[in-house]
C-alpha cells in the first residue's frame, strides 16, 4: 500500500503537545475535514473512524484524512451499515444501540473531533468503557463557559443523538453544516483551493 507521505506528522500529536486548539485552528482543520468527508459522502462511502489519531498534516500543515480499514461503500440510506466498529471514545449513540447507521455517523464524529479539539478530550469521556457508553448513549453534554456561541451551537448541532435530527442530514445535506454560523467567516472556495491560511 502506498500513501502520500504526511510530513506534518498526525493531529493526536499536536494535540499532545498544545493540550488544545484556538476556535480559528480549530475552524480551519474542521473545514478541510469536512470537504474530505462531503467528498467520500457523494461517493456513497462512509468514513466512520473519524479521530485525532486518522488525521495527518502534509508538509504545508494541511489536514488529511487517512486509514481508511472501517470505511464502507455503497452506503446509501442512514441505516444500511449493520457492523459495529470503531474505538471506544469515538463511537456514536447509534452505533452503540445498533440500530444500523449511515451518512448522519460522520456528523456526529465530526462534532466528537471538534469537541476534542477546542477542549482537549472527547466529550463524555470516562476512563471506565461501561460509563463512557452510558455517557455517550444518554449522559449530559458538558460545553465549557470558554467556548464561544458560535461554537457550543455547531456541537449541539453535530453531537445530537438522533441521526435523524443532526446537522447535516437535512434536505440541504453538507450545506447545513457549511452554512453554520460557526463558519461564517471561512471561505470555502479558499478551504477547496487549499488557500486557507494554515498553523
Amino acid at each position: 500500500m502506498v500513501l502520500d507521505y504526511a510530513a506534518g506528522g498526525n493531529m493526536s500529536r499536536a494535540l499532545h503537545k498544545e493540550k488544545k486548539f484556538t476556535e480559528d485552528k480549530a475552524k480551519m482543520y474542521l473545514a478541510e475535514i469536512l470537504l474530505a468527508l462531503e467528498d467520500l459522502h457523494k461517493k456513497d462511502v462512509i468514513y466512520r473512524d473519524l479521530k485525532p489519531d486518522n488525521i495527518v498534516f502534509d508538509s504545508q500543515g494541511h489536514a488529511l484524512l487517512t486509514d481508511f480499514g472501517l470505511s464502507k461503500e455503497d452506503v446509501m440510506d442512514d441505516s444500511m451499515a449493520k457492523s459495529f466498529c470503531g474505538s471506544p471514545a469515538y463511537l456514536a449513540p447509534e452505533m452503540l444501540k445498533r440500530t444500523g447507521h449511515g451518512k448522519p455517523i460522520d456528523w456526529y464524529l465530526l462534532g466528537v473531533l471538534l469537541y476534542e479539539m477546542l477542549v482537549g478530550i472527547p466529550p463524555y469521556f470516562s476512563n471506565n468503557k461501561d460509563q463512557l457508553y452510558e455517557n455517550i448513549k444518554s449522559g449530559p453534554l458538558k460545553l465549557p463557559s470558554f467556548l464561544s456561541e458560535e461554537a457550543r451551537s455547531l456541537l449541539k448541532a453535530l453531537l445530537t443523538r438522533d441521526p435523524k435530527k443532526r446537522l447535516g442530514s437535512g434536505p440541504k445535506g453538507v450545506g447545513e453544516i457549511k452554512e453554520h454560523i460557526f463558519f461564517q467567516d471561512l471561505d470555502w472556495t479558499k478551504a477547496e483551493n487549499r488557500e486557507l491560511a494554515v498553523p
